[in-house]
């Protein structure tokens, strides 16, 4: 089944039960090991950012997670710290419905821009942001998140 005939709802947390805080740091864990999202930082992002779910229809989990935070260099831009995608539930199309459902939100609250980072050998991610979304590389971060964790900046203007 294509990500065009599979039911999804995407959910803005304004709350985290023990439950779903478990379930979302698990996606969180399973995309990016040490560096995703724990315990102890998404609530923040709940309380002070924006947490973003994506639910598929008849799953009891999650099948994604996002955190946006506002920059405050640029108070009209989004930057997206994390987003992922829970691993059989990749592939199927459901993280670019996920993010355009994401950006249409972001652009109807009056923001101009998205900002990520993302690897620059995470070839999948840069289809989905660049490919399909048009995000475009605005610098190259080298050791960003510590010796060989190199990143590109992109950013996908609004207006």
């Amino acid at each position: 089944m294509g990500a065009a005939e599979v039911p999804i709802r995407v959910e803005e947390i304004d709350e985290l039960e023990p439950e779903l805080l478990a379930a979302l740091v698990s996606v969180e864990q399973e995309a990016f090991g040490r560096g995703g999202m724990n315990e102890w930082f998404l609530p923040a992002f709940v309380r002070y950012g924006r947490v973003y779910v994506l639910w598929v229809e008849g799953d009891q989990q999650p099948a994604g997670v996002a955190e946006c935070m506002i920059n405050w260099r640029e108070p009209q831009c989004v930057y997206l710290f994390g987003f992922s995608i829970r691993e059989e539930r990749r592939s199927q199309g459901l993280g670019t419905k996920f993010l355009q459902e994401i950006i249409r939100r972001v652009r109807s609250q009056g923001f101009r821009a998205v900002e990520l980072t993302v690897s620059p050998n995470n070839a999948a991610a840069l289809k989905l942001y660049q490919g399909k979304l048009g995000f475009k590389t605005i610098s190259f971060r080298k050791d960003e998140y510590g010796p060989s964790e190199d990143r590109l900046l992109l950013r996908l203007d609004l207006v």
